[in-house]
C-alpha cells in the first residue's frame, strides 16, 4: 500500500523538486529556503494528483503501479486536491503573499496538463497533447518552483556574484538536463502514449532518435555549464554539477539497451535528488571547515 501511495503521489518528483529548490535557493540567496521548498513540493503534489486521475488509460496500459486503486476514485481524489489547494494557498498567502501570482501560474499550467483548456489552432488541447510543449512546460514548472520561488521570497535580491546572468545560465542548464528525465519517462510510457495519441518524442521519432536527443541535451547542458564557468558567471562550486549529466548518461545507457522500466526511471529520479543532497551537505561541510566559498576565473 505504501509503495502504491508513493507511486500515485509521485514522491520521487516531489523530492527532487524540494531538493533542487534548496540547492538553487541557497546558491542565489545564501539561505536554505526550507519552507518555500516544501511549498514547491506541495504544488508538485497537486499537479501529480490531478494528472494521475486524468491519465488512467495511459497509466493502465503502461502498468504504472497504483493506477488500479484510482479507477473510480476521481471524486475523492479531486476533493483531496481541492482541500490541499485551499489549505496551501491559505498558508502561502499568510506567509509569502508575493508567491501568489507565481503559484496560480504553476497550478494553471498543471491544470493545462490534465484538461483540454489550452487554446490552439486545432481547438482546445492539453499540454500533454502538444509536441515539444509536453516536455518543455514541465521544465517551466520546475524553473518556477526551483528558481523563482526562492528568489521571489528573497525580494529578488541575489547574493551570488554572477547575478541575473548566472540565474538565467543555470536555468538553461537545468531545463536541458531536466528534459532528459522527461524523455526517459516517455520511453518507458511509449505504448500507453501511443495508445492515447500523445505526441512524445519516442512516439513521433522512435526510441533511437529519442536516445540521440537525450545525449544531445546532456552534452548541451554540460557545455552550458562549462561556458558559464569560463565566462566567470559561475564558480568552481557550481561546476561540480557537471557530475549530474555524466552520471545520467552512465546510468541510463545500459538500461536503455535492455529496455527502460518504471524502477529505472524512478531510481534515476531518486539518484538526482541524492546528488542534490550531497551537494548541499558537501558545501556545508566545506564552509564549516573554513575553506574558500567559491573560486571564479578571471
Amino acid at each position: 500500500m505504501l509503495a502504491d501511495a508513493a507511486s500515485i503521489l509521485r514522491v520521487h518528483i516531489i523530492l527532487i523538486a524540494v531538493t533542487a529548490a534548496l540547492v538553487f535557493g541557497w546558491v542565489f540567496t545564501g539561505e536554505y529556503p526550507w519552507g518555500v521548498a516544501v511549498l514547491g513540493g506541495v504544488d508538485w503534489l497537486l499537479i501529480n494528483l490531478l494528472n494521475r486521475v486524468t491519465d488512467l488509460e495511459e497509466d493502465l496500459a503502461n502498468g504504472i503501479r497504483g493506477t488500479e486503486r484510482l479507477v473510480g476514485a476521481a471524486r475523492p481524489v479531486l476533493a483531496l486536491w481541492i482541500a490541499i489547494l485551499v489549505g496551501s494557498f491559505a498558508w502561502s498567502l499568510a506567509v509569502w503573499p508575493e508567491l501568489t501570482g507565481w503559484r496560480l501560474a504553476v497550478q494553471a499550467i498543471g491544470v493545462g496538463y490534465s484538461f483540454r483548456v489550452v487554446p490552439t489552432p486545432m481547438g482546445w488541447r492539453r499540454f500533454k497533447d502538444l509536441y515539444f510543449f509536453k516536455n518543455f512546460m514541465s521544465a517551466v514548472l520546475f524553473v518556477q518552483t526551483v528558481f523563482i520561488y526562492p528568489i521571489a521570497v528573497a525580494g529578488w535580491q541575489l547574493v551570488y556574484p554572477g547575478g541575473a546572468g548566472a540565474v538565467v545560465g543555470l536555468a538553461v542548464f537545468f531545463v536541458a538536463f531536466e528534459i532528459t528525465y522527461e524523455i526517459l519517462y516517455d520511453m518507458r510510457d511509449l505504448e500507453g502514449d501511443r495508445l492515447a495519441n500523445v505526441p512524445t518524442y519516442p512516439v513521433v521519432h522512435g526510441l533511437a532518435r529519442s536516445r540521440q536527443i537525450i545525449d544531445a541535451l546532456l552534452a548541451f547542458s554540460a557545455v552550458v555549464l562549462l561556458g558559464l564557468f569560463a565566462s566567470g558567471l559561475v564558480g568552481a562550486r557550481e561546476l561540480l554539477m557537471l557530475v549530474a549529466p555524466g552520471i545520467q548518461w552512465v546510468f541510463y545507457r545500459p538500461r536503455y539497451r535492455r529496455g527502460l522500466t518504471t524502477g529505472d526511471c524512478i531510481g534515476l529520479t531518486y539518484l538526482g535528488a541524492a546528488l542534490l543532497a550531497v551537494f548541499l551537505v558537501g558545501t556545508w561541510v566545506w564552509l564549516e571547515a573554513g575553506l574558500p566559498a567559491n573560486i571564479f576565473v578571471g
